[in-house]
């Protein structure tokens, strides 16, 4: 038995948004379907401890906050802990609240209370070092995040063969499959007219044709999308590209980036003339405009399940919540494939598949021949306090730099017991592991554009005794490389020619003079 949603749901939704706008702690409620109940039912909060890399300035530079930080973040309330490379500290102040050194005799260290880890923070310091205490200003800016332990996940998600069960009790045969060529993080079970989608940390989507219904007998914890799939909420910025490549820019009405935020040109030129709306910041969004958009799916990142009450929020509202993990994926090849869910859930899958094979045949001669220059590559940036930060081992960077023919350097980056993709050395620990490099990439990334080889010896003069320096054969990437997911092949590309001392206008990389 099937059942279809009607007006009377929206008026329900309605109901609820002044509920949850003027309640500030309400009972769960849903929308409701055939033997289907609100995953926000028993949900139970999220217990996370993560580490994100932070660039950092203020005072003399002497002393500075270690990167990363370790962040926990429970039921949505964040807090961190702050280890300085200096003992001087007996107090830090953040947010108006005071801290005290939590480890007199070693490195000061705090553990402190923090809305978010998006906005720039700036906290004060004090330190005894000089004669008399003195109270320094800092600004701390966030960069990029990795989970490194979770305790939300199996809480609410619902294993993929009792969903494959109970969909076969309701008379559906499993009648195809996609499996990805180079992704690992997803695949799709078709079962007739329905369709699964099973993320890897996020669970199972269960597709309902348009004018269909929820088979009686699926099990709580399936997030139910329904086609068409035509006002959507797109938080997660690496998706965007991949939604413009395929042709389905039109079914996003809603964004988590401001116009200004945006590298992706028609996402920009899109929200410009409000053909999409800004609605909020994952962890903050505009409820209200969601309701009145008829936003039906809300795509995010991994950083929502920081914030539960969100997807609570959100589910209560009739809204489903896929949280897509493309950044997971060490292939480059593989996020770029990823293309191909978003056709699917965007009725555009012969547009994907012909997009990402266009890419891989722009690639066939290198992924053919596997070449290999033998020469030495760096990518890194300089931090704020001093520190070289560079990509890891067996990131999906350094597998670009060696698709196109390039061994990364230095080859001890990788070190270490976290789980981030990339770390911060001291220079002279770069200088001794990347001197000799043939190459020298600087990434514009989180620390900004470079213009000149200047500008890059004055951040620090080693630089200067480098072989590429020398040489003349240093590049910075464009600062909307890591927005456009598509650019993957042409970034390869980019790579290839500048190995092979090919001379042009490159799409996301330029050379410094």
């Amino acid at each position: 038995m099937y059942i279809k949603r009607s007006l009377q749901n929206r008026i329900s939704i309605l109901l609820i948004l002044i509920a949850v706008l003027c309640v500030t702690s309400c009972t769960s409620q849903g929308v409701t379907f055939v033997n289907q109940t609100n995953e926000a039912e028993g949900f139970e909060p999220v217990r996370e401890t993560y580490l994100v890399d932070i660039g950092f300035e203020g005072g003399t530079g002497k002393a500075y906050i270690q990167s990363p930080v370790e962040v926990s973040c429970v039921d949505g309330d964040y807090s961190a802990v702050f280890v300085w490379s200096s003992e001087n500290y007996d107090y830090m102040i953040v947010d108006g609240v005071r801290y005290d050194n939590e480890n007199p005799g070693g490195p000061s260290t705090f553990t402190v209370s923090l809305e978010n880890i998006t906005d720039p923070l700036t906290v004060i310091g004090d330190t005894v070092a000089m004669s008399t205490p003195h109270e320094i200003e800092y600004t701390i800016t966030w960069g990029e995040t990795t989970v490194t332990s979770s305790e939300n996940y199996d809480s609410f998600v619902v294993s993929k063969s009792e969903l494959f069960d109970a969909l076969e009790k309701a008379g559906l045969s499993k009648t195809g499959e996609m499996i990805p060529t180079y992704a690992v993080g997803y695949r799709v079970t078709e079962f007739g007219d329905y369709s699964v989608i099973s993320i890897d940390n996020s669970g199972e989507y269960l597709i309902v044709p348009e004018g269909g219904g929820v088979p009686e007998g699926i099990p709580e914890g399936v997030r139910v999308l329904y086609k068409p799939l035509d006002t959507a909420y797109l938080v997660s910025t690496s998706a965007m590209d991949l939604v413009v490549s395929c042709g389905a820019l039109e079914r996003i009405a809603l964004s988590g980036t401001k116009e200004s935020d945006w590298y992706v040109e028609e996402a920009a030129r899109a929200m410009a003339s409000e053909d999409i709306l800004y609605a909020g910041k994952y962890r903050a969004p505009d409820y209200e405009l969601l309701l009145n958009t008829g936003c039906d799916i809300a795509i995010e990142n991994t950083m929502i399940y920081h914030d539960p009450a969100v997807i609570e929020k959100l589910t209560e509202l009739g809204i489903p919540v896929l949280v897509e993990t493309s950044s997971y994926e060490k292939d480059p090849l593989g996020r770029l494939e990823w293309i191909k869910l978003y056709g699917i859930l965007f009725d555009r899958e012969e547009e994907a598949v012909k997009y990402f094979d266009e890419q891989i045949d722009a690639l066939s001669d290198i992924l053919r021949e596997k070449p290999d220059t033998g020469l030495k590559v760096a990518f890194f940036h300089v931090t704020a306090n001093g520190m070289i930060n560079v990509r890891k081992n067996g990131d999906y960077i350094t597998r670009m730099i060696e698709i196109s023919g390039g061994h990364y350097v230095p080859e001890n980056a990788g070190d270490g017991e976290n789980a981030l993709s990339t770390m911060n050395m001291q220079a002279e620990d770069f200088y001794a592991g990347a001197k000799d490099a043939d190459i020298l990439i600087y990434n514009s990334t989180i620390a900004g554009e470079i213009s000149s080889v200047e500008e890059l010896i004055a951040l620090n003069p080693i630089f200067a005794d480098f072989k590429a320096v020398k040489e003349g054969r240093v590049y910075c990437t464009e600062r909307n490389l890591f927005q456009q997911t598509t650019g993957m092949a042409e970034f390869v590309r980019d790579l290839n020619d500048i190995f092979n001392g090919v001379e042009r206008d490159y799409t996301y990389i330029y050379k410094l003079g």
